[in-house]
């Protein structure tokens, strides 16, 4: 099937269409296939004639033409690979990011959503007037903040650092739909024994509308 140049021009990566990047571990085998989106947010499987090639090859291999991509058991977390995709002979190169991690090196990664705020010297928690509904940590240091998830908006977005040693978390906002005034990006996070994400010393913002005061830490589960 001879593509047009309208499609050519839209062709996407299915592993994380939006933001051209997706996280592996270590081990794990994952298919993708040429797309389009459409209608904002659906991506529509494209019949395109590909040869598939990752870089570097070292830690990783895929299958040229059914483009399964597999990372090694020991390729070490934090490993980016590239895949590409050469559409009919070079009319097209599709590119994504490939990020590898573990769970134990990175322990954000994931989707989370608020259950509790820490309030202010008093160790206490108390009930969100309006929890975050997703707070989304990719592989690839970049974080999303959003109180009411719909289709793939978000409030505000930006990148992160962590130490897990120190168990310090630094967000850095980029910008975004809504973006609260009192946000502070700097403090802690743990992961209890109960897998739920402890943010503590920092705040992700109010509400739009909210009328409760700022407090100081947040409880996430997965």
């Amino acid at each position: 099937m001879v593509l047009d140049e309208d499609t050519l021009e839209r062709l996407t990566l299915s592993m994380n269409p939006m933001d051209q990047t997706v996280e592996m571990l270590p081990g794990e085998t994952r298919e993708s296939s040429l797309g389009v989106i459409e209608c904002c947010y659906i991506l529509e499987p494209v019949e395109g004639c590909a040869t598939w090639s990752v870089e570097p090859t070292q830690g990783a291999s895929i299958d040229a033409q059914t483009a399964a991509l597999a990372v090694d058991d020991g390729t070490p977390s934090g490993s980016v690979f590239t895949v590409s995709a050469d559409v009919e002979n070079g009319q097209r190169i599709v590119l994504i990011e490939v990020h590898v991690y573990t769970p134990e090196d990175n322990p954000l990664v994931g989707l989370w959503r608020e259950e509790a705020q820490l309030v202010c010297g008093r160790g206490t928690e108390i009930i969100p007037e309006e929890p975050i509904g997703e707070l989304r940590f990719g592989a690839d240091g970049s974080f999303a903040a959003t109180w009411m998830p719909f289709e793939i908006s978000v409030d505000y977005r930006g990148m992160y650092a962590y130490d897990l040693t120190r168990g310090t978390l630094d967000l850095v906002v980029e910008g975004g739909s809504y973006v609260p005034d009192d946000v502070d990006g700097s403090g802690f996070f743990s992961v209890d024994e109960e897998g739920r994400l402890i943010l503590r010393d920092m705040w992700l913002g109010s509400p739009w509308g909210g009328t409760g005061s700022a407090n100081c830490g947040h409880r996430f589960v997965r």
